[in-house]
């Protein structure tokens, strides 16, 4: 069974795929002085990169630190 963790990263997928559907993302706004569009995903691939950590970091089985020892 895989881990429920794992739907965090489902999370970045979601807004990525739902970006042309969304009316205040897909229309002619400038957010930060750039195109919304472009912020959007500016923040979802950040949003991305911590996802990816959160569920390397709950994901990980206890014990399994990279401290050298061996387990």
């Amino acid at each position: 069974m895989r881990s429920p963790h794992a739907l965090w990263a489902a999370v970045p997928v979601l807004a990525f795929l739902a970006t042309p559907f969304l009316p205040f993302v897909n229309g002619p706004h400038l957010w930060f002085g750039i195109p919304s569009v472009l912020c959007w995903c500016l923040i979802w691939t950040a949003g991305t990169t911590v996802s990816l950590a959160l569920v390397d970091r709950l994901a990980r089985p206890e014990g399994d630190g990279e401290d050298g020892e061996p387990a």
